[in-house]
């Protein structure tokens, strides 16, 4: 068996029968989201290590029990953000800002065969004002627009995965649009002056 070949519903099967392989096909497809739920959480690099890796083994463990009538990534990042959550219980850690995303996570990366260097920087600089402007967002904000936008997981698994209700899950997201329409026109408008 390759990895290339495998999909994702095979390697469930494979997982359950505790084919190694499998495990590797679904951490490498889950293991950079899972990262950003945890760090968004815990706030600390390594604390979020641990609680993905603690994760995995949790669903590893547990595969059997995934029904299929849901995704695979919704059970699992419900399982990251329930182990996040209990280490931030277990250690009474209240941190007030969140740490960079690391660039190894690879979301922002682009292949060099992709753009040209002037595109790059282009990109470099939109990531750049994006990550300042998230600094503005709530701990619950920056979460629901990660899930939602990052992750692309809808209001019922963003409901399933927090426990939140709908209308506080779309709260939460038109506030963080109007706090981020807000900061980036700002950032934008800084830029233009410095410019000038």
């Amino acid at each position: 068996m390759t990895e290339t070949k495998l999909t994702e519903d095979k390697a469930i099967e494979r997982a359950i029968e505790r084919d190694p392989e499998a495990y590797r096909f679904l951490l490498k497809n889950y293991n950079a989201y899972a990262f950003s739920i945890a760090v968004k959480i815990v706030k600390n690099r390594e604390d979020a290590e641990e609680v993905v890796q603690d994760s995995f083994c949790k669903a590893f463990k547990a595969i059997r029990n995934f029904s299929r009538s849901g995704k695979f990534s919704t059970w699992l990042y419900k399982i990251v953000y329930n182990t996040a959550l209990t280490r931030i219980r277990n250690k009474k850690v209240i941190m007030d800002s969140i740490e960079e995303f690391p660039d190894s996570n690879g979301s922002f990366d682009i292949p060099d065969n992709y753009v040209g260097s002037f595109e790059k920087l282009v990109q470099a600089d939109q990531v750049a004002l994006l990550k300042k402007a998230l600094t503005v967002l709530t701990e619950s904000e920056n979460l629901a627009i990660m899930l939602y936008y990052t992750c692309e997981n809808t209001i019922v698994e963003i409901e399933s995965i927090t426990g939140w209700n709908p209308s506080t899950i779309k709260i939460r997201l038109f506030r963080a649009r109007q706090k981020l329409y807000i900061e980036l026109s700002k950032q934008l408008k800084d830029e233009i002056n410095e410019l000038l």
